[in-house]
């Protein structure tokens, strides 16, 4: 099986949990706390750059991040399709 294969599967696995109260202890369960404060860290950058209201270096000096980790969440974006980067803004401005 590989790792694309299994990922896939992990995925699967994600959307058939559909509670907060059941995603918390699921993701407990496989991410170490230091994969956790990476994902919220990418969160906070993802945000702050789609929200287009700090520089990058000011979304590093206020998340206490590397421009490095700003960089590859700006690249990443630049990415995603049209309709994923709608979604985000979406959510994200509720949030």
């Amino acid at each position: 099986m590989t790792n694309n294969t299994s990922w896939k599967q992990f995925l699967e696995l994600c959307v058939n949990l559909s509670s907060k109260k059941a995603l918390e202890p699921f993701f407990d369960l496989f991410l170490t706390i230091e994969e956790k404060e990476t994902l919220a860290s990418r969160y906070l950058i993802i945000k702050a750059l789609l929200e287009n209201k700090l520089t990058q270096r000011e979304i590093a000096e206020h998340y206490r991040v590397s421009i490095s980790q700003i960089t590859r969440g700006s690249n990443a974006l630049k990415i995603i399709s049209p309709e994923l980067k709608k979604l985000l803004v979406h959510h994200l401005q509720s949030s």
